[in-house]
Formats: C-alpha cells, sequence, structure tokens
C-alpha cells in the first residue's frame, strides 16, 4: 500500500469480486492508519455493498468502523440520479443562457439542443463528488468500487467529451456576448458556472491519470472470457494513460482435492500465465477461492488480513506441469428436462457480468438453428465474447458459424456504427450552411454544435448502434430468432434505458431542425425522423411477448437471490417479459467433500431466488471445462434441466 495515492479504483469484469476486494482494501488501510478518514463508496448501481457489509448504506458517508478520533472507515452508496437533479437544477440554466443566435437557429433552440445532453452524466456527476472529497480534505483516502469494464471505460472518457461539449457551448457563449463581432466573456452567472464545471472534469482527469495518487487495481478471473476482457480492459487503460497499479487474479482454486478439484486449477493455469506476461512491471497476485465467500466486517477484516498478508500468491503459484485436462462430458439429463424457449423473435440473455450470458446465449442459439432454420447470434456488449465462446473470428458483419447450416453471428462495432453516423449527420448539417465558413472563430454557434450534433447529444448515445441494428434483424424478417448477448446488466438494461432516452433527445431535436426544413436542414429532419420511428418499433417490440422475452442469467451464489430479484422486479417494472432464470454451472453430484459441499451451496442459492421470485428456474450444469465451440455449446444446453417441476394446471 502506498501512502501517497488518494483515490483507488477496484474495475473489471462484472463477477470477478470487486466489491469484496474494494471493501477489505478498504478496511485494511483504515487499520493501518487509524487517525486517517477513508471513505469507500460504490458506483456500482447493483447496491452490492449493502449486501456484503450486511447493512444498507446511505447516499451520505456513514461510519463503519471507528478509528482515532475522526478517523476510520465511512461507506457510501451514492445515488447518482439525486446528485445529477442537484447538478442540473445550475447546469441546464446555464446551457440555456449561454446559446447564442445562430445562423439558423435561434437562441432558444440551441438551448434546447444543449439542455438534452445532460441525461446519462449521473456517474461523472458522482466521479464529482468523489474528488469534492478529496479536495475539501473531508477524507484522506477512498475507495471506489466501480461498475463493470464498459461501463466504467465509458465513465473514464466522459470528462473529456464534456470538456468538448462545452467548447462548443462556449462559441455560442462568445458570440452572443460580443454580437458576433469578436470574443467577449459570456454572462458572468452561466459563463462562471460552465467554466467551473470544465475545470473541475479537467481536474478529475490529471488525478485519475496520475500514478503517484491515484491506482487502479484491476480484478480478474482466471477464465476465458474473464481473461480475454481484462485483457481488452488493460490495453484500453493504457490507452487512456490511466496506470494500472496490479492484476489482482481472484477465486483461484487450492492445490490438492480430487480429480475434479485439480482440474478447475488445471483450468486457471494458462490464463494466470497471460495475466504473469501481459507487463513485467505490474504485479499479479493471486487470491484463493472461498468455499463460503467473506460477508459482513469481521469477515472481511479476516479476509484482508490472508490476502494482504501476501503469503497467499505463493502458496497458489501454478507449477509448470499444471494445465486444463480433457473436457469432461456433460452430466446425465436429469428427470425434469427444461423447457423449451417458446416461440418469440427476440430472446434476450441478460444478467450481471461473469455469470456466463454469453455462453448461455450461443448454446441456446447453436441449438435453435438445428431445430428451427436461420437464427441471428447477436453481442451488443462492447467487450464482446462470442468468438471466443463459438470459437470462430466474428466480425460487425453476419457471419455464418462454420459447421451450422443457418447459425449467423455479428459482433456489433459500437464505436465504427456511432463514426458513420457523426459522418451522416454532419454532411446532412453542412448543407444548411453552404458558403459559412469551416473553421476559425467565424463559425456559426448552430454549424458548430450542429456539425458536433453527437457530441450534443446525452452521454451513452453510442449504445443507440445496438438498438438500431436490433431493430433492423426484427424489421427485415430474415431470421426466424434473435439471440442477443448484451451488455451487463447493472440495475437497468442499457438498451432499454436508452430508448427512453433517444425517444427524448431525438423527438425534442426534430422539433428544433423540423421547423428550419425550407432553410437546408430538410434531409437532416427526414433522418432524425427516421430514428425515432426505429425507437418507437423497438420499444413496440419490447412490449410485445411474440417479440421479445428475457432470460435472466445468475450463479448460484449468497449474493446471487437478492441482485437477481432485482433485476427481474427492474424488468418487470418496465413490463418486459421475463421467461425464466438459468442458474448457470451447477456442479455435479460427488463424493469429494469440497466439491459435493460446493453443489449443495449452489442448489439452495437457487432455491432461494425460485422462492423469491416465484419463476421458473432453469439449472446448467458445469463442466470440465468452459464450453466453446459447437459441439461442447450443443452438449451443455441439452444437459440444461428445470429445478423444479412445472405445476400442473387443470382444465376449468
Amino acid at each position: 500500500m502506498s501512502d501517497a495515492q488518494v483515490l483507488h479504483f477496484f474495475g473489471g469484469k462484472g463477477g470477478v469480486g470487486k466489491s469484496t476486494l474494494a471493501a477489505s482494501y478498504a478496511l485494511e488501510l483504515a487499520d493501518n492508519a487509524p487517525k486517517e478518514k477513508v471513505l469507500l463508496v460504490s458506483l456500482d448501481p447493483t447496491r452490492s455493498l449493502s449486501d456484503l457489509v450486511k447493512k444498507k448504506l446511505p447516499a451520505k458517508p456513514t461510519k463503519l468502523v471507528a478509528g482515532k478520533g475522526e478517523g476510520g472507515l465511512y461507506a457510501a452508496e451514492l445515488e447518482p440520479a439525486a446528485l445529477l437533479k442537484a447538478f442540473a437544477a445550475r447546469y441546464v440554466p446555464a446551457l440555456e443562457k449561454a446559446a447564442g443566435k445562430g445562423t439558423v437557429l435561434t437562441e432558444e433552440d440551441l438551448g434546447k439542443l444543449f439542455a438534452q445532453a445532460v441525461p446519462g452524466l449521473e456517474e461523472l456527476v458522482g466521479l464529482f463528488q468523489v474528488l469534492e472529497f478529496l479536495e475539501g480534505k473531508e477524507f484522506d483516502r477512498v475507495v471506489v468500487d466501480t461498475s463493470p469494464t464498459s461501463h466504467t471505460l465509458r465513465l473514464f472518457d466522459l470528462p473529456q467529451g464534456l470538456r468538448k461539449f462545452l467548447g462548443i457551448v462556449k462559441v455560442g457563449a462568445e458570440k452572443a456576448a460580443s454580437g458576433g463581432k469578436g470574443k467577449k466573456e459570456a454572462a458572468p452567472a452561466e459563463g462562471s458556472f460552465l467554466d467551473e464545471v470544465a475545470a473541475k472534469a479537467e481536474r478529475l482527469l490529471a488525478l485519475i491519470k496520475d500514478g503517484t495518487r491515484s491506482a487502479f487495481h484491476l480484478v480478474a478471473l482466471a477464465e476465458p472470457v474473464p481473461e480475454a476482457q481484462t485483457r481488452m480492459y488493460f490495453a484500453q487503460l493504457r490507452e487512456r494513460a490511466i496506470p494500472v497499479a496490479e492484476i489482482l487474479v481472484n477465486q483461484v482454486e487450492e492445490k490438492g482435492g480430487c480429480p475434479a478439484c485439480q482440474g478447475r486449477r488445471g483450468l486457471q493455469a494458462p490464463h494466470v500465465r497471460k495475466f504473469q506476461g501481459l507487463d513485467k512491471a505490474v504485479p499479479v497476485q493471486l487470491i484463493a477461492k472461498r468455499e463460503l465467500a467473506p460477508r459482513g466486517l469481521d469477515g472481511l477484516k479476516e479476509f484482508a488480513g490472508q490476502w494482504m498478508g501476501g503469503k497467499e500468491t505463493k502458496a497458489l503459484e501454478f507449477s509448470a506441469a499444471e494445465g486444463p485436462p480433457a473436457l469432461v462430458r456433460a452430466p446425465s439429463m436429469p428427470p425434469i428436462a427444461a423447457p423449451p424457449l417458446p416461440p418469440t423473435r427476440l430472446i434476450f440473455f441478460v444478467g450481471q457480468g461473469g455469470v456466463g450470458k454469453s455462453s448461455c446465449a450461443a448454446a441456446a442459439a447453436v441449438t435453435l438453428t438445428e431445430k428451427e432454420g436461420p437464427v441471428l447470434l447477436i453481442s451488443t456488449d462492447p467487450a464482446h465474447s462470442l468468438s471466443d465462446v463459438l470459437q470462430s473470428r466474428l466480425t460487425d458483419t453476419e457471419t455464418q458459424v462454420k459447421g451450422t447450416k443457418g447459425l449467423y453471428a455479428r459482433e456489433l462495432d459500437v464505436n465504427g456504427w456511432f463514426n458513420a453516423l457523426r459522418k451522416r449527420l454532419k454532411e446532412k448539417a453542412e448543407k444548411a450552411f453552404e458558403g459559412a465558413p469551416k473553421a476559425g472563430g467565424d463559425v456559426p454557434a448552430d454549424l458548430a454544435a450542429l456539425r458536433n450534433l453527437l457530441e450534443c447529444a446525452p452521454p451513452g448515445i453510442d449504445e443507440f448502434a445496438a438498438l438500431s441494428c436490433l431493430t433492423d434483424a426484427l424489421v427485415q424478417e430474415r431470421f426466424k430468432r434473435i439471440v442477443v448477448d448484451p451488455a451487463p446488466m447493472i440495475n437497468s438494461m442499457r438498451v432499454v434505458e436508452l430508448a427512453d432516452t433517444a425517444k427524448t433527445w431525438l423527438g425534442a431535436l426534430h422539433a428544433i431542425v423540423a421547423k428550419y426544413k425550407s432553410k437546408g436542414l430538410g434531409e437532416l429532419a427526414d433522418d432524425v425522423a427516421a430514428m425515432l420511428k426505429h425507437v418507437q418499433r423497438f420499444e413496440q417490440a419490447l412490449a410485445t411477448p411474440t417479440e421479445s422475452r428475457f432470460v435472466v442469467v445468475t450463479r448460484g451464489e449468497d449474493l446471487a437471490a437478492s441482485r437477481t430479484e432485482r433485476l427481474v422486479e427492474y424488468l418487470q417494472a418496465k413490463k418486459l417479459h421475463v421467461e425464466r432464470v438459468l442458474v448457470n454451472r451447477v456442479g455435479p453430484k460427488s463424493t469429494c467433500p469440497k466439491c459435493e459441499n460446493r453443489r449443495k451451496l449452489e442448489l439452495n442459492a437457487a432455491k432461494v431466488i425460485e422462492k423469491k421470485i416465484g419463476l421458473p428456474v432453469t439449472m446448467a450444469p458445469a463442466l470440465g471445462r468452459h464450453p466453446a465451440g459447437l459441439r461442447e455449446l450443443k452438449a451443455f444446453r441439452t444437459a440444461w434441466y428445470a429445478l423444479s417441476a412445472p405445476v400442473k394446471i387443470k382444465a376449468a
């Protein structure tokens, strides 16, 4: 532990144990420096910290462990929506007032356009709060439990995106203040507040990138998909100049035990070696898998002492001879066969990160193709896994999977799609400003805004790509089924939330540009209207059970019940049809006490989920290794079974 670093991020793919390690690290920091005030804060909306410490944490920091004087460990689960509300109360009026009159658009039009860029800033405002805690000396150290991979990378990009957006706003503000003749200060109230926001974004970015003051602890599992995503995450952090302090490989199997125990450990060996080869200057720590995961402050404190004592890594080191065993065949199907998936066009396999939804989605798609005909399997998760699962190199083009007669797969290139959209909208906006300066200080304010239209859109609008591509596939009717592997659900499903945000933004944008069709904005207005129809078609599909259903994938772990319950409640509140819950990777019966105990814990967790949620529960078995390739995926799918026999409904 470095005494110089004041900000610690714990990040990684969902399900790798970020919250447990972040909480344990914070406890150890507070224990080593009892006079210091250490804050443990969660930006992950799943509210994992409350479940972990067995205490409902408020949005304001509350003391968990007393130190000396005011020192000790404090914790909070920030409520970004509440923070954004207070922020937006000043931010939106400032944007509207800063908007200057353009060549085509009025000040009111530009103000409305700028005000649409607020949804999606919730987590950035949460990080602003963390910055204020440190700058105001309210806390000496802050440990942040982040959201899963793609969500956090987008969050780290927001300060730069916000800076660019405020630069566009400033162009109009300066022109309005000078009457279009030169640069002058914007009106003091709104100008100073927007400058303050821009400066805060700059300071936050500088702090995150300063390896002497902040540290990023990259948490991973020694499994195929988490390993691929961790390597991608590592590269993306490097690209953003965010230093990685260490790689923490969690849940490593201990040496010894039955052949199955040794097999599980052997599966982890090649992945650990790849982590160790990423960068020799970045240490790799190995953390043992506990049969009972640490819960409560006492359990976390004990775990922290064992992990950070430095002995575990040495005891868990892999020998050169350790490696993956041969595939263990799927166990014979139990008496209660899993019911077939109902005839619906879109099937979403949703869940938190690390539960195996990509494998389950791929296995279902393989089976459906054999039984029913053409199926499209599409990943809309920016951190794709399907290529690894199918053992096939996938691109953003629908590609027929080798060895199948009708399975097509696609890994959506969100950035490529978004850049193409940006270029198209920019070209259509330019047509209304023929003869206007293209660069320099004389560019009209409305041209600057429309040329950079997607920078003026709500953050996260790039995921409009997923919504648009799914709607295209649905409308074309080339495929009988469309199986979707989306980004991990946190407390909501991004593509569903985006439909609301995009509809509001596109509706406001269309209302603005449609007024000026005769002034050259006709093509842009038509394009926006077409996108708005796409959103409405997608919403219609989601609300119709014959078109869309959801399978919630989870694991048989004690924390899974409450998290799965919240996900199901969210989907049902949105009036989306949840087909079933799929509990993945349940171990077979065993004479090994360790393996059998693990299986019983998984079954008990599955029963709790079924009782709490009241939906059918399907079980998917743990194989000798993670299923990959058509043969293994098919064997995996045919071994799914129901936890309980379906209730027979008597005819009236």
